[in-house]
């Protein structure tokens, strides 16, 4: 293939830095590292954007260049031995549809062009069924076989810091597991510390601020960029001007901020012929997408002309299908299928809507080709991207009827208790958008309910028990004295931190911005309090769990945390009364629609 990286031409004088023996290199090459690049390096330099569903196109010809940014450096990963000359541990933040996915892959492919690292691409989410350990899963991926010789020759090269190890989508470990790989991952990085290592993260996961982590934040896209991108993806210039003069033209409205996520703005894009105008609410855009998916999905480049539905199904059948759809697997904590499995979820859904009837590998074909919402991945498939499917799912839900609404949220509660809430922030937006009042009532309201019956009245160390059961804290040692609330400020890295770990709740207070944990956060750092407490500690590690010590409870209790724990369940209190106020205000409002 021309266009095909020469794989075995890279990976040379990727050997070369190890200083492997001669027969150490010819272990090395037998053992599968140069099978395994060549088939990552054949799944990502051809790829599916979700401009281009149908087909694959060269990752070169579309990949857009985002910015991360640490403290005062910014960088596009462009050149690898200046970025990790001095930060070899990085964690990339980013939003839904911010790009983090996309920038992995570019790191990954420009590894090898550089000739930097053996790249090896993990993503997160295939260790949450996975029953071995994290070693365990490197080698089955990386090995052709699994004989000790070839155990051992990836051990030498692990020693000497020949790999670059991108771990994507650390939101997407689920709750359960979560402790377990976090485990294994920075044992795995203490153990072989010579190499390089990123981890992707929407923002919320609980890895931000991690010692020896450095957390770098996507950028949003300026306005050239935003240009730039549409010059780079819009192949008609007629039409390329068209997009750039309306995006001008609404650049004084708040909303056009929506059109700085790469994703939205690829949205836009592609439904722009149809929905020329910017929406003013995030959930418009996926419907303007569907609506120009099912109608003229072959618009850009085939004119308005309609692919037929084998189906023969109608739009809102479509969305019908496709809400349902999206509702069951994210409730199980799915957001890419096997054909057996996505089979098995069309035909519960094609038994209990007994006014839609389909064939369900006619429809598979006219969710992957006729409309291209789905795209398949190797052998699994999956929505454009995860936003669409929390699109559906919150459509799904704010279509119930009144009396189905409460169980359907609570079936989520049980989902993001259960497994990883940090996928949940888009989500959780479009339901306020779709749905509010059950979002409110039947979502929020409850949990910050049950949280002001547990801790109202109590005092000393009962209401510090039940506001750590509820926190779930860390005692985290070694960060700055002066930090940000990004923990990108380093200067005296002799403080201490009480982190939250990402829970239901603590997620949620986070969304509904119903508290500053910065007090709390710091408390230890107030005067008289750090020196008491680390003489009483003796720590052989840089995180401890404070919930069952009760020398630093009592610490905590001397220096007046329950005050601020009183002040929290006030800010709850006072959000929950707002809410039934705004509710309430709500009803009385439709009420005199109703009578006028």
């Amino acid at each position: 293939m021309q266009d095909q990286l020469k794989i075995f031409t890279l990976i040379t004088p990727i050997l070369d830095t190890l200083k492997l023996t001669s027969d150490e290199i010819k272990s090395f090459l037998q053992i599968g590292i140069p099978e395994y690049l060549q088939n990552q390096t054949d799944k990502y330099y051809f790829t599916n954007t979700f401009l281009h569903r149908a087909e694959k196109v060269k990752f070169d010809d579309i990949y857009f260049p985002i910015s991360v940014k640490y403290n005062l450096l910014e960088t596009k990963f462009k050149n690898l031995k200046e970025t990790f000359e001095e930060y070899k541990c990085i964690t990339i933040i980013g939003s839904a549809g911010s790009g983090k996915s996309t920038l992995i892959k570019y790191i990954f492919l420009n590894s090898i062009r550089q000739s930097f690292k053996i790249p090896v691409l993990i993503e997160l989410r295939h260790l949450n069924d996975y029953q071995g350990t994290l070693i365990d899963f490197l080698s089955e991926k990386l090995l052709s076989n699994q004989l000790k010789p070839s155990k051992s020759t990836l051990e030498r090269a692990l020693n000497k810091g020949g790999f670059l190890f991108l771990l994507d989508g650390y939101d997407e470990i689920f709750s359960k597991s979560k402790q377990k790989i976090t485990k294994e991952l920075h044992d795995f990085v203490d153990k072989y510390p010579n190499n390089k290592f990123i981890i992707s993260t929407r923002p919320g996961s609980g890895i931000e601020g991690t010692p020896r982590f450095h957390s770098f934040h996507v950028q949003d896209l300026t306005n050239k960029e935003i240009t730039n991108f549409i010059d780079l993806l819009v192949t008609n210039k007629e039409r390329a001007s068209q997009i750039k003069a309306n995006i001008h033209e609404s650049r004084s409205s708040d909303y056009s901020d929506y059109l700085k996520n790469p994703l939205l703005l690829s949205m836009f894009i592609l439904a722009f012929e149809s929905h020329p105008e910017i929406p003013d609410r995030k959930s418009a855009f996926y419907k303007n997408v569907f609506d120009t998916l099912y109608s003229k999905h072959d618009g850009i480049t085939k004119g308005s002309f309609p692919r037929e539905k084998k189906t023969k199904l109608k739009r809102e059948d479509f969305e019908e299908i496709l809400s349902a759809l999206s509702f069951l697997t994210i409730s199980e904590g799915h957001f890419a299928f096997t054909e057996e499995y996505l089979s098995a979820k069309l035909n519960l859904i094609n038994r209990k809507k007994s006014k839609i009837d389909f064939e369900i590998e006619k429809l598979i074909f006219d969710l992957r080709t006729s409309i291209s919402i789905m795209i398949k991945d190797g052998f699994e498939y999956k929505f454009p991207h995860r936003s669409m499917q929390e699109y559906f799912a919150s459509l799904f839900l704010s279509n119930l009827p009144s009396d189905k609404k409460e169980k359907a949220y609570k079936k989520l509660n049980v989902f993001f208790k259960r497994l990883s809430e940090d996928r949940s922030f888009n989500f959780w937006g479009l339901c306020k958008e779709l749905d509010y009042d059950s979002y409110i009532n039947f979502f929020v309201l409850p949990e910050l309910t049950t949280v002001v019956t547990k801790l109202k009245g109590k005092e000393g160390i009962d209401l510090l028990n039940d506001f750590f059961h509820i926190l779930d804290p860390d005692l985290i040692f070694g960060i700055p004295t002066t930090i940000d609330s990004d923990f990108s400020t380093k200067k005296n890295l002799k403080g201490i931190l009480i982190s939250r770990r990402r829970n239901l709740h603590n997620v949620l207070i986070d969304f509904e911005q119903i508290y500053n944990f910065k007090n709390l956060a710091f408390f230890l750092n107030r005067p008289g309090a750090k020196e008491k407490i680390f003489p009483s500690l003796k720590r052989t590690k840089s995180k401890i769990d404070i919930i069952h010590d009760i020398r630093i409870k009592k610490i905590l209790i001397e220096f007046g945390i329950c005050d601020i724990i009183n002040n929290y369940v006030n800010k709850i209190e006072e959000r929950i009364n707002y809410y039934k106020e705004s509710l309430e205000q709500r009803n009385e409002d439709l009420d005199d629609l109703l009578e006028s």
